[in-house]
């Protein structure tokens, strides 16, 4: 009678050892799926926030720049204008020709003066 009821339960028993295999390796591949995910995410964040370090620092040093350049073209008027001999008389088109390329510049675009110029973009 034990050989029969082995015989009888043995389809059921290899039945369930699969199901539990099957079970088992659909469980790890969930499990390595949803790791590698968020490696994913975790290398997506890093990445986005780096991104964004990284574009802080270029407007940051974009007017760093524009700043100094502004600073050394006052710096440089003022010195123009207290020149010894900056009150005497000069050509008409030399005086153009030096406000036009003033107003060019970032410092100097929006003075009224300029305004009124509209010197060549060059």
């Amino acid at each position: 009678m034990p050989a029969d009821l082995v015989r009888r339960a043995a389809p059921w028993l290899a039945l369930a050892l699969l199901l539990g295999l099957i079970a088992g390796v659909t469980s790890c591949r969930h499990r390595a799926v949803r790791a590698a995910a968020a490696r994913i995410e975790t290398a997506q964040q890093g990445a986005a926030t780096a991104s964004g370090h990284d574009a802080i620092e270029t407007v940051s040093a974009a007017a760093a720049r524009d700043a100094a350049e502004d600073t050394l073209t006052r710096t440089n008027e003022k010195e123009i204008r207290d020149a010894q001999g900056a009150g005497q008389p000069v050509d008409p088109a030399a005086t153009r020709a030096g406000l036009d390329g003033l107003c060019r510049r970032a410092a100097y675009r929006d003075a009224q003066r300029c305004k009124l110029r509209r010197p060549s973009p060059r």
